[in-house]
């Protein structure tokens, strides 16, 4: 086992599951407890609030944690970045890169704020047959990394630095971690050419497209109209708009990019999708809402929508290009 994790009790390097200080790591359903700190901090008056998804677990990914596993160009980039050594995935999640990156033999350490999340990355590395003698799971606070200075060779962060009000103290958690030389790989959608895309669509696709933007819009203004007016609750976003280039420039030595084109056709069917996710209090801006009022609020909104809608409309299929992929590596 790695010998340079940091102990949470006397901040010493120890090797998991026990340190010479008598901490010992709790192991519970394969993952290793690091923290006992909350799984979302939302009080105005903390130093630093963060989102945890907890609440969220199999909406987040819907139906996509049991397909088969589907290795593409992205995921073989990232692991020739990597280049053999040990990545630190951070907010991993359930496992969306962990697990197609360990079918490609990497070493990965990945942590997370929720308990559940990471139940569900194990249950996608079972789903699609991955072995998983590469992985070290951990429930883990990206602010207080529970790992030595200078001890993995990569870390990525994926989906996770808006969800925090101050990003930049991850940021620097993470070059802390990095060693000489080490590679903070941050990944981020680009727009394909859409009015080219667009050329490939059926006028019956594009009408569908539009219908389907149209029906998210409603759907999302809607719920929080009504929990605003109602509630006083508005949705919770932290730093959605943070320069990433402008923190990670002051701190690490290069910056290179590379795009990964996609060019794959996808299909999203609007109940299956987007409403599958809003169902389930499955977006971040979702976290402040109890779940009984969540289930009072969307359901008088789905009464508003099928009235202007139509039951029919839940069978919407929005179709084109999936986004190209931007692969920004900062090196220590």
């Amino acid at each position: 086992m790695y010998n340079f994790f940091k102990c949470p009790k006397c901040s010493k390097s120890f090797s998991l599951p026990t340190c010479s200080c008598g901490f010992a790591a709790p192991y519970d359903n394969m993952v290793y407890q690091l923290t006992s700190d909350p799984y979302m901090i939302k009080d105005e008056t903390a130093t630093v609030k963060y989102i945890g998804y907890e609440d969220i677990g199999e909406a987040y990914s819907g139906v996509s944690i049991h397909t088969a596993l589907k290795v593409e160009e992205k995921f073989s980039q990232l692991a020739k970045i990597i280049d053999g050594g040990t990545l630190l995935d951070l907010a991993c999640g359930d496992g969306l890169l962990t697990v197609p990156l360990l079918g490609l033999g990497v070493k990965i350490i990945a942590m997370d704020i929720s308990d559940k999340m990471l139940a569900l990355l194990h249950k996608r590395a079972e789903s699609v047959g991955v072995d998983a003698s590469n992985l070290v799971v951990c429930r883990a606070n990206a602010l207080d990394i529970p790992l030595a200075d200078n001890s993995v060779d990569a870390a990525i962060a994926n989906s996770m630095l808006h969800l925090i009000s101050k990003p930049e103290l991850v940021v620097n958690e993470i070059y802390r971690v990095l060693k000489k030389g080490g590679k903070f790989i941050a990944l981020e959608d680009k727009p394909t050419n859409n009015q080219l895309n667009d050329c490939t669509l059926s006028e019956e696709e594009l009408r569908d497209n539009n219908k389907h933007e149209e029906m998210v819009s409603f759907v999302h203004r809607r719920y929080f109209e009504m929990l605003k007016a109602e509630h006083e609750i508005i949705s919770t976003r932290y730093s959605w708009k943070f320069d990433r280039d402008e923190i990670c420039g002051n701190l690490f030595s290069t910056r290179e990019a590379i795009i990964v084109p996609m060019n794959n056709k996808v299909q999203y069917n609007f109940n299956d999708t987007f409403l599958y996710r809003m169902r389930g209090k499955g977006f971040s801006d979702q976290s402040d809402v109890p779940f009984d009022l969540h289930h009072i609020v969307l359901d008088r909104v789905m009464g508003e929508f099928f009235e202007k809608y139509g039951e029919a409309a839940l069978d919407t299929v929005y179709t084109g290009w999936e986004n190209d992929i931007e692969i920004t590596v900062y090196s220590k």
